[in-house]
């Protein structure tokens, strides 16, 4: 299916909400339209946009059952937004999204793109493999009290990078509770192929690993006067994360939401050589029509 490869061919593709609309259909039914009724292959649309199934004569919306079900905003204006935000290397804040567009509601352009977040976690993705680097790190301000991996007031984030020719590949990274076995384990099985090299420093919390058929390779050497780590490589991301969060969204990310700018920042970081906005684009748009509805009592 085609899709715009730069700004002029994407205004001439979705200047339209029927422009969007017949789009989003090419999408829902890029094998032919079915009723998820009577399974019937014919169909009529009337007057308000609605499919009708010719054969049971059941009514079905190109909108309903994606995260466009429902939305208040037009079609062409959440296109936007979201090419937008593609487009955009380092990613948008919400607050240069709703001068762009002219929008009046904070709220709502907020909304959208953490909707727009959620979808980009991939659904049944595959999972790292081969020499995978694994530790945390920890999001928050400057704050009183301990250091280290019990540090209070601060959000642990754990991150995994695939080393490839001795270079990071691809990354995962979530929020747990506590750097303990219990949610090291459970990051690993969910994000880790068996059979990998997980490579690790010498913290407690991974005393597991060998034992979940994974080759486990510990760093023990201490850290060198010139800062050198003992993973390097998650530290790497772990700071380019932080610069991100910094730059583009001044640090106005709390605990309660950062889960969607981890999985923004993943879906941008393991894209990063792609030369085509324009195919993250059709991939974000298909996640769309595939993914349910998205309420905004499911984010706020």
């Amino acid at each position: 299916m085609l899709y715009p490869k730069n700004q002029m061919e994407f205004e001439n593709s979705f200047n339209t909400d029927e422009q969007c609309l017949a789009y989003l259909f090419e999408l829902k039914y890029e094998n032919g339209f079915e009723c998820k009724y009577c399974l019937g292959k014919e169909y009529w649309q009337n007057k308000r946009k609605v499919l009708v199934c010719k054969k049971c004569k059941q009514e079905t919306s190109v909108l309903s059952g994606t995260i466009f079900h429902k939305s208040q905003l037009p079609l062409h204006l959440l296109f936007r937004m979201l090419w937008y935000m593609i487009v955009q290397k380092n990613g948008v804040s919400a607050v240069s999204v709703q001068r762009v567009l002219g929008l009046t509601r904070y709220d709502t352009v907020w909304t959208w793109l953490h909707k727009f977040r959620k979808i980009m976690v991939l659904p049944q993705r595959d999972k790292l493999i081969g020499r995978v680097e694994l530790d945390e790190t920890f999001i928050g301000g400057v704050k009183k009290g301990k250091r280290g991996r019990g540090a209070d007031g601060k959000v642990i984030v754990i991150i995994a990078v695939e080393i490839v020719n001795n270079k990071t590949g691809r990354v995962r990274m979530a929020i747990i509770e506590q750097a303990d076995r219990k949610c090291i384990n459970h990051f690993i099985k969910n994000n880790i192929e068996e059979h990998s090299t997980i490579i690790t420093d010498g913290w407690k919390g991974y005393v597991d690993v060998q034992k979940m058929k994974y080759t486990h390779q510990i760093e023990t050497k201490t850290i060198a006067a010139n800062g050198e780590n003992l993973t390097p490589n998650v530290h790497k991301i772990a700071s380019l994360l932080k610069r991100w969060l910094l730059g583009t969204h001044q640090n106005f990310t709390s605990e309660e939401y950062l889960a969607y700018y981890l999985d923004e920042y993943t879906f941008r970081y393991n894209r990063r050589k792609s030369n085509s906005r324009g195919l993250l684009f059709y991939t974000l748009l298909k996640q769309a029509v595939l993914n349910k509805p998205i309420y905004e009592s499911q984010i706020s």
